[in-house]
């Protein structure tokens, strides 16, 4: 038998739990959290700048979503 994978779990902003999966920023290089059952659903850095940041000025940290979709 396989292992089972249990991944960590976001609150969207309705309140809904998801499965969240890393990704990483094509703007800056930073990680941020997309839902596993929807990848447009993500919860971005925002302030917090991660080291090999390429972008202070990228919209995942002037803008966030944090448990909303990417238009």
């Amino acid at each position: 038998m396989g292992k089972v994978l249990t991944l960590p779990e976001r609150q969207d902003a309705q309140g809904t739990w998801h499965q969240v999966l890393r990704e990483v920023c094509y703007g800056c290089g930073c990680r941020y959290l997309s839902a596993e059952d929807d990848h447009d659903l993500v919860w971005e850095p925002g302030r917090e700048v991660q080291s090999g940041c390429t972008d202070e000025l990228c919209e995942c940290h002037t803008a966030p979503l944090i448990g909303e979709r990417r238009d």
